[in-house]
């Protein structure tokens, strides 16, 4: 079972609730490309950080040393990328509001649509 975290963003005027499903754990793809990974999921910011850093890194370091550092980071954002996701969506007013598992993303909707009909009604 995978578990996903849903998130809300309160209704503002004129704008109605809404929520969305975070699946945790590891994201391959970040692994490979976080650049890529970061801009699908409008991480711009995450994106800039981690083109500076890898630059800075680069910069200062032998290329051997450079190398392991950099695929260093990448493995930690394959594990941390869905997190960072999440974080960046509470800096823009989004609130964690429940956890729920399920074997895929339809499962834990319905896990969700059980338990919280109000934040289902909001998903997108």
């Amino acid at each position: 079972m995978r578990v996903w975290t849903v998130h809300v963003r309160p209704p503002a005027e004129g704008v109605p609730a809404r929520a969305t499903l975070l699946r945790d754990g590891f994201a391959p793809i970040a692994l490979l490309a976080p650049p890529l990974w970061f801009l699908a999921h409008g991480l711009v910011a995450a994106t800039a950080a981690y083109v500076a850093l890898v630059a800075v890194i680069c910069i200062t370091l032998q290329p051997a040393a450079a190398l392991a550092l950099v695929l260093g980071v990448n493995l930690f954002i394959g594990f941390e990328a869905r997190t960072l996701q999440g974080w960046w969506l509470s800096l823009r007013g989004w609130r964690t509001e429940a956890v729920v598992m399920g074997r895929d993303a339809d499962a834990a909707f319905l896990q969700l649509a059980a338990w919280r009909p109000d934040l289902a009604r909001a998903a997108d």
